[in-house]
């Protein structure tokens, strides 16, 4: 079993049978679980362990199992007597993971006549990047996101995290501007929950609710930046006009 490939499975899984934020978490606590056990037909694990792991209260993770089990993501058997309960995990094809993205493939094996005639000009996978950043990503979860992005394997503790903002009434938009700051973050390259985490509370200690918010908020910091170099630019320029001028007055022969 590849863990990496059940994590892209499990995403590709949830564009047509999605789960909730608490069920991801979940999900994701139970998968290292069982990779952690050598990937067995089955297998028991506390209640607590991973309510711990995914962040959760105990008392909510049984509806989570629950919902889990109705989607096809697990089956589970309850052993009573204070025994804990045993699992089995369904495991997701993951074929498809080996067909290039269209985009990815197109690009690597038909380059286009204009970037073959401009060898100066800019990769195109960059310029796939930058636009992927921008599409809309109302389909895409934080978790899925996180991971497909390179900020590395989802920890519980990252999930936890994740969660938190997801179910804080900070953001009337929490998933959209959870996302929004990873890619913030990517486009500073710098890829860490920490990053991302500080980037959310200062939108949070400002009051900014949107992504709409955010964005014109940024937009606004670009400009007022863009103006104070311009200014700095003028004003290095005025201090060299000064220094050339004195510096011709100094070598001006006076005739005494």
């Amino acid at each position: 079993m590849n863990y990496e490939q059940q994590i892209q499975a499990f995403y590709n899984q949830l564009e047509t049978n999605p789960l909730t934020p608490s069920g991801i978490a979940t999900w994701h606590a139970l998968m290292q679980v069982w990779q952690k056990a050598g990937w067995p037909k089955s297998f028991t694990v506390a209640v607590s362990v991973i309510a711990v792991k995914s962040g959760m209260k105990v008392r909510h993770f049984y509806n989570i199992r629950k919902e889990l089990e109705e989607k096809g993501y697990l089956t589970f058997i309850s052993r009573g007597s204070g025994q804990a309960a045993q699992y089995a995990m369904t495991a997701f094809s993951t074929k498809l993971h080996h067909q290039p993205h269209a985009l990815y493939a197109q690009d690597c094996t038909q380059p286009s006549a204009s970037s073959a005639s401009q060898p100066n000009a800019q990769p195109r996978s960059l310029l796939i990047k930058e636009n992927n950043l921008k599409e809309d990503t109302k389909d895409i979860t934080p978790f899925q996101f996180y991971e497909e992005n390179g900020f590395g394997r989802l920890s519980p503790f990252i999930s936890e995290s994740i969660n938190a903002w997801l179910d804080d009434s900070t953001f009337t938009e929490p998933s959209e501007v959870v996302i929004e700051a990873m890619k913030v973050s990517l486009l500073q390259n710098v890829r860490t929950w920490g990053y991302v985490s500080k980037v959310l509370q200062d939108w949070s200690g400002k009051g900014l609710q949107t992504v709409s918010e955010i964005r014109a908020e940024r937009e606004k910091w670009k400009q007022k930046m863009a103006a104070y170099h311009a200014k700095k630019k003028e004003v290095s320029q005025h201090e060299k006009s000064m220094h050339a001028s004195a510096a011709d007055y100094s070598s001006y022969d006076f005739g005494f």
